[in-house]
């Protein structure tokens, strides 16, 4: 059986080895949320860009009801 000393020297490497593996997963998820913050923005940008192009071929009409050139 191991004495009191020995189960608590245990119990403290196990709590610093937990310690480590919560900073480490806690430091993933800060650069996860990161990441996401700025994937968010870019797809932000690239709807409105796509809303910009969408409005602008709205405006010029629909090219098969154009008559061509040569009428």
């Amino acid at each position: 059986m191991k004495s009191t000393n020995e189960r608590i020297t245990e119990l403290e490497m196990q709590l610093t080895h937990l310690q480590r593996q919560y900073d480490v997963l806690n430091q993933v998820l800060i650069d996860q949320s990161n990441e996401m913050t700025s994937l968010r923005k870019r797809l932000n940008k690239q709807e409105q860009m796509l809303d910009e192009v969408k409005r602008g071929s709205e405006s010029m009409g629909d090219p098969l009801d154009e008559k061509p050139p040569h009428y």
